[in-house]
């Protein structure tokens, strides 16, 4: 849960921008952050209520009603839970929360339950995805012979290998760690009487009948737009063949390895772990492995930093932290006002960033399969210790543009250093990393709900923020590693020119979908000393453009990204609207009719208190699992109004910080 948001008061109040500005500085902290929370859906704090019940960790009367909440209020009008408001009814989630809510306490005949009681009758859970496999048999409520093998052999293979799990996105890498361990024990809590109540529930009177083994590769078609194909069928026949005559002496042993990987882990990020999925895993390993780990307890501590809670929505689960993230582009956007009154939320804000910056690393990060993470940003606090390219890109660019000398050429050149470590060979961006094996392992995914997640790759968003950065480092010190800038920078820009789509947009893979990535595509490209009238930056804003709608808005639906083309949402969105104003006023876009309208319809919907409301799923990972980024819908269009009054006041206006 944040800290408390630092009062601002402020006579500027007669325009929208003022308003706005006001409003997003009333929202920083008192050491000059801000974040929003990371919305996803309540699968995780599902499997937190699961996960405690298992590791016999009794919860507050409050955090069990806080959960409760949660779980009711974010049911879908169809009755059921889904990976995103927009999705009706997923037996996945619906099943973890149903689950989590008798554990909780929540009689079988509660109202807002009965739809899930209906869908369960109507749908074997046995079809459940293979992450939902693992969860009940973890409670004894699925037959592991029913759950495709996650064998911890796959670790001892050579790392050369491209099937190494070292090989995966790390993300994908992390869950698998402690999949394999869960996989590998066979782990089942101790049976309680919940538990048998959930059997009826959920099965009826067959749960003692169910063939489970035939359910490996049986998944629910609506739940597994990734289901496993012949090659990966294949694949888990042999593991299954190698499952029954494993030595159980180097089983033991790599699981023991295993499990003192996962506390290194842990002790390398503060306790918290990459993401509350993976953590959750990791902890019912190590309890797996022992209930009295010392590890353990440190790491459901610091579990605590990804909750939010309030009477309203109760008690959740962030998707992640977002502090670095989110500071970078308030500060970002303060830097577009000509106000005096900026100077000091900018200097506060500019100190807390500088204080981010991750340190040399006292792990061995070779061992942990990891890029040396000394000089990035992480996408959370500092003490995350997981850095990200476009984190540190963003980062440094708000530091550049308002107070360089709170990071200073030393520090910044390290920022440099490791956004260059995740350059790939095309000349684009990873995230965390480069990508680190050439040979195609998308065909191994076995997630069955989530898409593009097995390796890492060359990204839109990543590579026009680190170039972005670069450009503006080589224009603040020269004579700063100018031979290795310069190539990264002319690589970077030739990639953003190979990938945009014929129709002047680019994809994404961090947003919903084609304007997010136009945005990122344009300003990277312009950054890199394209000129406004190269035909690339033309044809972008002929798209967007091309999509404005007839209110002056754009709104993009989530289909865009899997449907690979542009689908037009039923309303138009804060967000997208001020990406697409960004884009346009940056690229010096001469329809000045369009842009009017555009800053007209944000100017519109602002709220009397300066800011925008509504819930907006407009970022994504994997493909399907959409977020809503709560500071978005402030920062964004602040960032886009500004930029639109000086572009009224012409070219001559410029920054004024203080």
């Amino acid at each position: 849960m944040p800290a408390a948001a630092t009062t601002h008061a402020s006579t500027h109040d007669t325009t929208p921008l003022d308003r706005g500005l006001d409003a997003l500085i009333s929202l920083q902290r008192d050491d000059g952050s801000w974040e929003g929370e990371c919305v996803w859906n309540p699968m995780l704090a599902a499997q937190y209520a699961i996960a405690s019940h298992i590791m016999k960790q009794r919860l507050s009367q409050e955090r069990r009603r806080g959960l409760l909440t949660q779980f009711r209020v974010t049911r879908h009008r169809s009755g059921l839970w889904g990976l995103h408001p927009h999705d009706e009814g997923n037996l996945y989630v619906t099943t973890l929360v149903y689950v989590a809510a008798r554990i909780l306490g929540a009689p079988a005949e509660t109202a807002w339950l009965k739809d899930a009681r209906h869908l369960f009758a109507t749908e074997r859970v046995e079809r459940i995805p293979t992450w939902g496999k693992v969860w009940l048999a973890a409670l004894g409520l699925y037959d592991w012979d029913g759950v495709n093998p996650i064998v911890p052999e796959a670790w001892a293979l050579p790392n050369w290998i491209p099937l190494h799990p070292s090989n995966y996105y790390c993300h994908t890498r992390q869950i698998y760690l402690g999949l394999a361990v869960l996989f590998g024990r066979r782990f089942i809590a101790e049976r309680k009487p919940v538990i048998n109540e959930l059997e009826n529930e959920l099965y009826g009177e067959r749960f003692a009948r169910v063939p489970f083994a035939r359910y490996r590769n049986d998944i629910r078609p609506e739940d597994a737009p990734f289901s496993a194909g012949p090659a990966l069928r294949a694949v888990f026949a042999v593991a299954r063949a190698y499952d029954r005559v494993h030595s159980r002496r180097l089983r033991r042993s790599l699981t023991t390895r295993l499990v003192d990987d996962m506390r290194a882990h842990l002790d390398a990020s503060d306790y918290l772990g990459l993401s509350p999925v993976n953590g959750l895993l990791i902890m019912l390993a190590l309890w797996a492995e022992n209930p009295e780990d010392p590890h353990l307890e440190r790491a459901r501590s610091r579990f605590e930093d990804w909750f939010w809670e309030d009477a309203n929505e109760g008690s959740r689960v962030a998707g992640a932290g977002s502090v670095c993230w989110d500071t970078a582009f308030a500060l970002q956007a303060l830097s577009e006002v000509a106000r005096v009154d900026c100077s000091e939320p900018i200097s506060r804000s500019a100190a807390f960033l500088a204080s981010q910056q991750v340190a040399t690393a006292d792990y061995d990060y070779q061992a942990a399969h990891r890029i040396q993470p000394d000089g990035g940003w992480c996408f959370s606090e500092v003490g995350h210790g997981w850095p990200v390219s476009d984190c540190t890109a963003e980062a440094l660019i708000g530091l550049l543009r308002t107070r360089p000398e709170a990071i200073g050429k030393e520090n910044a050149a390290r920022a440099a250093r490791f956004m260059l470590r995740c350059q790939n060979r095309d000349g684009g961006f990873g995230s965390y990393e480069p990508a680190k094996t050439r040979f195609p392992l998308e065909w191994m995914n076995p997630a069955e709900m989530f898409g593009r997640c097995m390796t890492e790759r060359s990204y839109v968003e990543c590579t026009a923020s680190c170039l972005i950065a670069l450009c503006d480092l080589r224009r603040h010190y020269p004579d700063l590693m100018r031979v290795r800038l310069d190539g990264a920078i002319d690589r970077a820009s030739a990639l953003l020119r190979r990938v945009q789509n014929d129709d002047g947009a680019w994809d994404a893979a961090w947003g919903v979908h084609f304007i997010y990535g136009t945005m990122f595509g344009v300003r990277g490209l312009l950054a890199a000393g394209v000129p406004p009238t190269d035909a690339h930056v033309r044809d972008a804003c002929g798209w967007l453009l091309s999509q404005q709608r007839s209110d002056g808005g754009w709104g993009e639906d989530y289909t865009s990204g899997p449907r690979r083309g542009y689908v037009q949402a039923s309303q138009a969105s804060v967000i997208q609207t001020a990406w697409a104003l960004i884009t346009l006023i940056e690229a010096d876009e001469p329809d000045r009719r369009a842009i009017d309208r555009a800053a007209a319809w944000l100017e519109q919907r602002q709220q009397p208190s300066g800011l925008w409301e509504g819930d907006e799923f407009v970022g994504v990972f994997f493909e399907t699992a959409l977020l809503n980024y709560r500071l978005y819908r402030q920062y964004f269009p602040v960032m886009a109004l500004a930029l639109n009054h000086r572009a009224d006041r012409g070219p001559d206006s410029g920054r004024r910080l203080s």
